[in-house]
């Protein structure tokens, strides 16, 4: 049994090898990854103020959608990155709503070759989308609206709750990774739903990564940013930003309370992993120009996953996802995805090491 030890042994790792490298990546189309809990669909309005006209009934300027975008979000784009990376078989366990959202969520997964075998529609439910009207003026400046989200505002019926569960079984028993995505206060994830994950993880690797309840799991690797890490262990104060040289405070309470190894992102700083006794710094190199952190996080999942699945070690699979969160970054006003590619040019790019 996992047990906390006061004794560190720090170090920092940046010592990736190029052929290491294509050889964990080269692995990737043989591996079969579930990703559990919530996803959401990712819409784009691009509106041309220049069309504008004042209405006739109110006195508004409407914002004319010439354009249109729409991607998986949350858990579905996880699921996505692991397609994007070349990952031969990805399962999505979730549930969407009887709804137009619902309907253009399975058609993106359609599109990208993600099973559906493990998606439950509910018309008890609506399927949560974060919609982004995008302003476009006559210069080259644009700016983002506030969001339209949809969110279910109660958890789901005990009857669904089950089904979740025995989905969750099956899930378990057909990969030998999961990655949980635990983001919205009423989702997939309940209580029940999280002590059953707890429990059948004793015999699968499975990381988690929740908005509101990294503290309650048991038997995984916890995958919190910095903020979700603080917020967890300072839930009594109004706490949401701590010196540098306090993170390690951080990360210990974190560890004694959930008895879990931890990898805590730090956003252009790259990422911390702690268990009982290594406490490993892996940095990741600035990124400059426009940047947009959206989907930077499922993306460093998806790759930090895969890359476990494929044999790599914990301080490589994240010296790989912070490769990957670096690119998705650079892909602005949209949900960014990654692939193998990429991974391999920004690697050149920063070490300098080529084929």
């Amino acid at each position: 049994m996992w047990q906390y030890k006061d004794k560190l042994n720090f170090r920092k790792y940046n010592d990736l090898s190029h052929s290491r490298l294509e050889s964990i990546l080269s692995k990737f189309a043989e591996l079969s990854i579930a990703v559990i809990g919530d996803g959401c669909l990712d819409i784009y309005w691009e509106a041309d103020m220049a069309l504008s006209e004042l209405s006739r009934e109110t006195p508004h300027f409407p914002l004319p959608v010439t354009k249109e975008r729409l991607s998986l979000g949350a858990g579905g784009n996880v699921a996505s990155n692991l397609v994007s990376l070349g990952i031969k078989d990805v399962k999505l366990l979730t549930i969407i709503g009887d709804d137009w959202r619902g309907n253009e969520f399975l058609q993106l997964i359609h599109n990208e070759g993600i099973s559906v075998d493990y998606i439950i529609k509910s018309i008890d439910r609506i399927t949560p989308a974060y919609c982004k009207p995008i302003r476009h003026g006559l210069s080259d400046l644009s700016y983002e609206d506030p969001r339209i989200d949809f969110e279910n505002r109660t958890q789901i019926k005990l009857d669904l709750e089950k089904k979740v569960i025995q989905y969750i079984q099956k899930a378990f028993m057909a990969v030998d990774i999961i990655a949980v995505v635990d983001q919205l206060k009423n989702g997939v994830i309940t209580e029940k739903i999280r002590s059953s994950i707890n429990e059948m993880a004793v015999n699968r690797e499975v990381v988690v990564d929740s908005r509101n309840n990294i503290d309650k799991y048991r038997n995984v690797i916890l995958k919190p940013n910095e903020l979700e890490a603080i917020q967890a262990v300072y839930s009594d104060k109004n706490i949401t930003k701590v010196k540098q040289e306090e993170r390690i405070e951080v990360i210990q309470r974190l560890i004694k309370k959930t008895k879990c190894p931890i990898l805590m992102t730090l956003g252009k700083e790259g990422s911390l992993w702690h268990n009982d006794y290594d406490l490993i710094e892996i940095p990741t190199k600035p990124v400059t120009g426009e940047l947009d952190i959206v989907g930077a996080g499922d993306a460093f999942m998806a790759s930090f996953i895969a890359s476990r699945n494929a044999g790599a070690e914990v301080e490589e699979s994240a010296y790989i996802a912070n490769l990957a969160a670096a690119i998705t970054i650079q892909k602005t006003k949209t949900t960014g995805k990654v692939t193998r590619e990429e991974i391999i040019k920004r690697y050149e790019m920063i070490s300098g090491v080529r084929k």
